[in-house]
């Protein structure tokens, strides 16, 4: 599950919680919990700082339990969508022979243009290789 910050306030934009579908990504009974923000001119402790007070906000005093464990800056986390970067809209699925190629940096930049792009790579494994296979209306 992806938490949204739908108003659009404060410095997260996002958040969410890998250890629930990778439990070794964190300590048993433990839970860990990656928010991203978007541009950013802080500091790592006015950073930290800002998250956990959205952080507490969003879900209340247990939060001052939580431990800051790492901060990453990625400064090109997106691929370049700049006109004419997906011309066409979605790239080629195959690129040889049995190599296929699926990420956001096929469609758009985005958790749902990695999403699609994954999709749209494994309907044409199987449109290829497993004719029988029915896809379901929603491909």
């Amino acid at each position: 599950m992806l938490v949204l910050n739908g108003n659009g306030h404060g410095i997260v934009n996002n958040l969410c919680v890998p250890s629930q579908v990778a439990t070794d990504y964190a300590l048993a009974g433990h839970s860990l919990v990656s928010a991203t923000v978007l541009n950013s001119d802080l500091d790592d402790n006015g950073l930290s700082a800002s998250v956990t007070a959205k952080m507490r906000e969003w879900f209340g005093s247990s939060v001052d339990a939580w431990q800051h464990l790492r901060t990453y800056t990625i400064p090109y986390a997106l691929p370049n969508q700049t006109s004419p970067a997906f011309d066409p809209p979605v790239q080629p699925l195959q690129i040889r022979d049995n190599i296929f190629v699926c990420g956001d940096h096929r469609t758009n930049g985005s958790i749902n243009g990695a999403m699609q792009s994954g999709c749209l790579v494994a309907e044409e494994i199987l449109r290829n290789w497993m004719p029988d296979v029915r896809l379901s209306a929603a491909s």
